[in-house]
């Protein structure tokens, strides 16, 4: 029932949540090829209330930080998926934007405190890798 009523009506992180993906997205209106893929998914993500009122009420995160983490996340999926390479460890142009998105992405969580700048060189080696692997 409370599935229900949630998809319904959505808790208030989901919509602060929400409401951060789209102001994120907003500022790289007309600047990246990626954002047409991303964003659709990284807000279906959103709107899954049972693990975002978790993330925001159990895991204390903030409903800007969770909106960075879940592109993150979709990033990554996209990464390793090889779906945007030209051949493998070469991604195309929409991979290269996503490349650019994953840096955008990482800066913002510096920049706002929600890692450290080790944290962040441990996951661009990642990503990195994921490139390398993928394609």
């Amino acid at each position: 029932m409370q599935k229900l009523l949630w998809k319904l009506f959505p808790p208030y992180e989901v919509k602060l949540t929400v409401e951060e993906v789209k102001a994120f997205f907003k500022q790289r209106e007309g600047l990246g090829l990626s954002n047409s893929i991303i964003e659709p998914q990284v807000l279906a993500l959103a709107k899954d209330a049972e693990r975002v009122v978790y993330a925001i009420r159990i895991d204390r995160m903030k409903p800007d930080q969770l909106a960075l983490i879940l592109i993150t996340n979709v990033l990554g999926q996209h990464f390793g998926s090889g779906q945007h390479h030209i051949y493998r460890g070469v991604l195309s142009m929409t991979g290269n934007d996503m490349l650019a998105l994953w840096h955008q992405v990482q800066s913002e969580l510096l920049k706002r405190g929600y890692c450290s700048e080790a944290e962040v060189e441990k996951d661009n080696r990642w990503v990195r890798e994921q490139i390398k692997g993928a394609g």
